[in-house]
């Protein structure tokens, strides 16, 4: 029997080792709620194992995030120089068990490159049904490279979901966006300072000014909407509260408000004005309200062309003081515009990553739950890699008295995101035997 929907979306803490035993041992008698938590999870060990486990304990999850091996014969610490017929098989034993653990409106998300995309979406396809594909994300990986022929500057992110008809709207802030945040970003600053220094009315002018100059130069028509500024030099488009239906009176006594019929249309719901008004987003032009739409959510359909380079990856760590900790980490901005947009209508979302590598996946569920005010919870899998002696990142562990392996270095990286952020919430490290 399945855990219930609450007890997912609090987090699940496994014990391994003995207790792991137990269950297995006595798996009809034990009731895995006994040891589920509210904590984040890195487990040491096996991937494959640790799925089983999940999958054989019916432990479901709204996101799985992984970047596995791209098996490009290359030399890493992992082996990434596999046959193609084994590098499908390793897949495929992870992918069946991960079917099986996402939520019927879960979904996966899967980095990869050249080397193995047909790979994996021939394998993706028969796991997981052609029907539930969602699509592929092109991400821009550099300026140039140094190939003879194509200078391949992108990689991809394949994604498919569990059940696509249970699968919500993928929507993304454009204030999360990587094509639209700058702007964003700079009209709202650029305002504020005005309203600040001059008042409101100057703060719309300057408004008016820069959404022209935006749309000319951009085509970006859905600008002029936002041309108010409220009280506190927010901006905000003022949203017709009106839907389709019979013209009819409202009268609102729980806020005193008095709503003539509309002619062609009926006003929204009592309840939604309600929350409008305890929220102080009702805005009134005359006797008739608002909803005051705010720039800072207002959403767009999420692109499959995104801007997000690899040297990003090592600029986080930078940011950390972190440098050279990771060859290839990926940017915490691209996890968390992927959590982001499978969220989107989720506050308490279990998420996982079984190659968590560097960790991003676990600071990307951090700052996504610092910013945006969510509960989300990661469950992270690494293997007790040990990294090479003479390496930077063998230097990097020594000096600061970690043991040289990439899940220690991992949790390093976590323990300092958590101490700039201010994190109050713990994780706790297990390891799979």
């Amino acid at each position: 029997m399945r855990t219930n929907d609450l007890e997912h979306r609090r987090g699940a803490l496994f014990y391994f080792g003995t207790l792991a035993e137990e269950c297995s041992m006595n798996s009809s008698n034990l009731s895995i709620n006994n040891y589920i938590k509210p904590y984040n999870t890195i487990a040491i060990g096996d991937n494959l194992s640790y799925l089983r486990y999940l999958s054989t304990n019916f432990v479901t999850f709204d996101v799985v995030y992984i970047d596995p091996p791209y098996n490009t014969g290359k030399n890493f610490s992992y082996n990434d120089k596999r046959s193609s017929g084994e590098w499908i098989s390793f897949m495929k034993k992870r992918l069946e068990l991960t079917k099986q653990i996402l939520k019927d409106d879960g979904v996966i998300f899967i980095s990869i490159d050249d080397s193995s995309l047909c790979e994996l979406k021939m394998v993706c396809d028969d796991i997981f049904g052609k029907d539930n594909f969602i699509g592929i994300f092109i991400t821009k990986q550099a300026v140039r490279s140094n190939s003879k022929h194509i200078n391949t500057i992108h990689e991809y992110v394949v994604s498919y979901a569990r059940n696509k008809k249970h699968l919500g709207k993928f929507q993304i802030k454009r204030a999360d966006s990587p094509n639209e945040a700058p702007m964003i970003e700079y009209i709202s600053k650029r305002v504020r300072k005005e309203f600040m220094t001059s008042g409101k009315k100057a703060a719309e002018k300057l408004l008016a000014k820069l959404n022209s100059n935006y749309m000319a130069k951009k085509d970006i028509t859905w600008l002029r909407n936002y041309s108010q500024v409220d009280d506190k030099g927010d901006i905000f488009f003022p949203k017709d509260l009106s839907v389709p239906g019979t013209p009819a009176d409202l009268f609102i006594d729980e806020i005193d408000l008095r709503l003539p019929a509309l002619e062609t249309r009926k006003w929204s719901s009592k309840k939604k004005i309600i929350r409008l008004h305890e929220e102080n987003k009702l805005y009134f032009k005359g006797d008739r309200p608002y909803e005051m739409h705010y720039l800072k959510d207002a959403c767009d359909n999420v692109l499959s062309i995104l801007d997000f380079y690899s040297r990003q990856g090592t600029n986080d760590l930078k940011k950390l003081g972190l440098y050279n900790l990771f060859d290839t980490p990926k940017p915490v901005e691209l996890i968390k515009y992927l959590i982001r947009i499978a969220t989107y209508e989720k506050d308490n979302a279990l998420i996982l990553d079984y190659f968590a590598g560097s960790g991003t996946t676990g600071q990307a569920v951090m700052e996504i739950n610092t910013e945006d005010k969510k509960n989300h919870i990661f469950h992270l899998v690494q293997l007790d890699e040990k990294v090479a002696r003479g390496t930077a990142q063998y230097k990097f562990a020594i000096s600061n008295n970690i043991t040289p392996s990439v899940d220690q270095l991992m949790i390093h990286r976590l323990n300092t995101v958590k101490y700039r952020l201010g994190y109050s919430s713990d994780f706790n490290v297990e390891r799979i035997h």
